[in-house]
C-alpha cells in the first residue's frame, strides 16, 4: 500500500486537505480556520460527517487569491 504523500494526482484533480495542513498551507492557526467555518469568511470545505472536514487544495488558493493586494489602497474597509 502506498502512503498518501507517495501517490500522484490525475492532472486536474485537487487535494482535500484537513484542518491542520489547510493550516500550514495558508499561515493561519488551525482554530482560525475552525472559526472560520462557524462564523464564515473562510475557505469553502466538505463536510464528510461531524468531525471529518477537508478543504479542498484549489478552493483555498481561490480564496486567498481573493484577499490578494498590491497596496493597502486597494483594501476595502
Amino acid at each position: 500500500m502506498q502512503h498518501a504523500a507517495q501517490i500522484e494526482l490525475p492532472p486536474g484533480c485537487s487535494p482535500a486537505l484537513d484542518t491542520a495542513q489547510a493550516a500550514l498551507y495558508t499561515g493561519l492557526a488551525p482554530a482560525t480556520l475552525e472559526k472560520l467555518r462557524c462564523l464564515g469568511g473562510g475557505p469553502r470545505f466538505v463536510r464528510f460527517g461531524r468531525r471529518a472536514v477537508r478543504y479542498l487544495k484549489a478552493d483555498v488558493d481561490q480564496w486567498l487569491a481573493a484577499r490578494t493586494f498590491e497596496n493597502t489602497s486597494e483594501v476595502a474597509a
